[in-house]
């Protein structure tokens, strides 16, 4: 062998040892960090029983529950489903969501006022088309779905 081959492999198994020693360095500090001094240490049974006996951190409240009629329904159909409530008896999209495949539209109608409800979401395939008639009763939301083929 040559001399500049076993220099290169000599360089080599150094960089090698360098780069290993610096890893377990690195890993070693990290495994440190995360389990901070004396984290690795084993609880006696009294630890983990007065612990355990110990009152819980405080907890958060619980969020008020939602009006009655409020509550978001998931009503489905070949096409997709959509997420609606009822409000003032008035059904209220809260999102679409198409199934794969289909694209999603959602339409309006004008009530008696003259105001625009959204109260029908159309999917469409290549060639089905599919419509839920959205509406509200007993505080609930409901749907009729009809399919057309081309």
């Amino acid at each position: 062998m040559s001399r500049a081959t076993i220099t290169g492999v000599l360089a080599w198994l150094v960089a090698v040892v360098g780069a290993t020693t610096i890893g377990l360095l690195a890993v070693g500090a990290i495994g440190d960090g995360i389990a901070g001094p004396g984290g690795d240490r084993t609880l006696s049974a009294a630890e983990v029983e007065s612990r355990l006996a110990a009152p819980p951190h405080s907890v958060p409240a619980a969020a008020a529950p939602a009006p009655a009629g409020a509550q978001p329904e998931v009503l489905a159909s070949q096409g997709g489903t959509v997420l609606v409530r009822c409000v003032g008896g008035v059904p209220e999209i809260m999102s679409v969501t198409p199934a794969q495949g289909y694209s999603s539209h959602d339409s309006g109608s004008d009530d008696d006022d003259g105001d625009s409800h959204r109260d029908r979401v159309r999917f469409e395939a290549d060639d089905i088309k599919v419509q839920m008639q959205l509406s509200c009763a007993s505080g609930r939301p409901t749907q009729i779905v009809t399919v057309e083929d081309d």
